[in-house]
C-alpha cells in the first residue's frame, strides 16, 4: 500500500489530529493520546466530513502506521521489570490477565457481543487499555465501529480508575505498595496508572508501574496466539503476520542490547505516535449511526467488567501478599 503524493495533505491533517490529541495529553495525562486521536477522528468525519480523495491517507494510517506501532511496542516489553515483580507478583498478574480476559470475552459474548467486539475489550481490560486494542485489531479482521468503541469503553472505564481506587485503598486502609500493585493490575492505560499511583504516593507508584509492566510483558503471548488462531493455516509460522514477528524480534532486541534510556523512550514514543495515527485513521472510517446501532449494551458490560475486574485484581493482589 503506497500513499499517493496527492494524499500527503490529507496525511498532514491525521498528523495535525494527533499533535493535538498530544497537546491535549500533556495538559491532562490522564487522558490517553491513543484514545483522543480516535476521538479526533470521529468528530473530524462526522462533522466536518472525509473526502472521498483523502480514503487512500485514513487506509493507509489506520493498517501500515498502526502496523508499525505495534512493532515498535517491542520497546514497551521490559523483562528486568518482569523479573523485578517476583514470583508471587508474576503468578497474580497471570492469573489476572488471563482470567480477565477470558472472563470479559466470555461475559461479552453471553450478552450477544460480537466476537471482534468481545475479544477487543478482553485485550483492553486484561492488559494495557487501547495499546492492546490496537495491537489486536491488527491481528484479525475486525469492525473499526467495534475498535471505537472498545477504545472509548477502557478509556472510560479508566478515567473513573484514577477519581474512584485512591479514595477506595485509602478505606480499605492498604498500605501504599498493596495500592500501588492493585492499581497496577487494574487500570488499564499506562498513563491512567501513573496518574492513579500518583496520588497514593512515590512508593504506590513504584510499585504500580512494575505491577503494569509485567501486564504489558502478556502482550506477547496474547498478540502471539490471536494471531496464530485467526490464521487459516496450521503453521504457526505461516500464519503469523509479518508485523507481530517484528514485535517479537524487536522486544528480543531491545532487552538483549543494553541501549541507552534515551533510545529506549524513543521507541517508546515513536510507537504511540504511530498507534496514535492507525487510531485516527481507523476514526474517520466510522459514522455515529454505527456507534449508535451497537445500543448501549457494549457500555454497560464495559462498566460492568470494570467493577467486577478491579476487584477480583484486589482478590488476587491480597491473597498473594503483594
Amino acid at each position: 500500500m503506497k500513499l499517493s503524493l496527492n494524499n500527503i495533505r490529507y496525511f498532514s491533517i491525521i498528523a495535525l489530529g494527533v499533535a493535538i490529541a498530544y497537546a491535549i495529553n500533556k495538559v491532562e495525562g490522564a487522558i490517553s493520546p491513543l484514545f483522543m486521536s480516535m476521538v479526533l477522528g470521529l468528530i473530524l468525519t462526522n462533522t466536518i466530513g472525509w473526502s472521498a480523495e483523502g480514503k487512500e491517507a485514513a487506509t493507509f494510517a489506520a493498517k501500515r502506521c498502526l502496523r508499525i506501532g505495534v512493532v515498535l511496542l517491542g520497546f514497551q516489553i521490559a523483562i528486568d521489570k518482569f523479573i523485578a515483580v517476583g514470583a508471587r507478583g508474576l503468578l497474580a498478574v497471570i492469573v489476572i490477565v488471563i482470567s480477565v480476559f477470558l472472563g470479559v470475552r466470555a461475559v461479552a459474548r453471553k450478552f450477544g457481543l460480537s466476537d471482534s467486539l468481545a475479544t477487543l475489550l478482553g485485550g483492553g481490560f486484561a492488559i494495557c487499555g487501547a495499546t492492546a486494542i490496537a495491537a489486536i485489531s491488527s491481528t484479525r479482521k475486525v469492525e473499526e465501529r467495534d475498535v471505537s468503541y472498545a477504545v472509548a469503553i477502557v478509556a472510560l472505564c479508566g478515567t473513573l480508575s484514577v477519581f474512584v481506587i485512591p479514595p477506595l485503598a485509602s478505606l480499605f486502609n492498604l498500605d501504599h505498595a498493596t495500592a500501588g500493585a492493585w492499581i497496577g493490575a487494574a487500570v488499564h492505560d499506562v498513563g491512567q496508572v501513573i496518574a492513579t499511583a500518583s496520588l497514593m504516593g512515590p512508593a504506590a507508584l513504584d510499585s504500580a508501574v512494575i505491577v503494569k509492566l509485567t501486564r504489558v510483558v502478556m502482550l506477547v503471548p496474547l498478540v502471539l496466539t490471536l494471531s496464530y488462531r485467526s490464521g487459516e493455516k496450521k503453521s504457526l509460522r505461516s500464519s503469523m503476520p509479518t508485523f507481530v514477528l517484528g514485535f517479537v524480534l524487536c522486544a528480543i532486541i531491545v532487552n538483549a542490547l543494553n541501549l541507552p534510556t534515551s533510545v529506549i523512550n524513543s521507541g517508546k514514543e515513536l510507537s504511540k505516535i504511530f498507534l496514535s495515527l492507525g487510531l485516527f485513521g481507523m476514526g474517520l472510517g466510522v459514522k455515529w449511526n454505527q456507534i449508535r446501532a451497537l445500543g448501549s449494551r457494549p457500555l454497560l458490560v464495559g462498566l460492568g467488567a470494570w467493577v467486577v475486574c478491579a476487584t477480583f485484581a484486589l482478590g488476587v493482589i491480597r491473597a498473594v501478599g503483594l
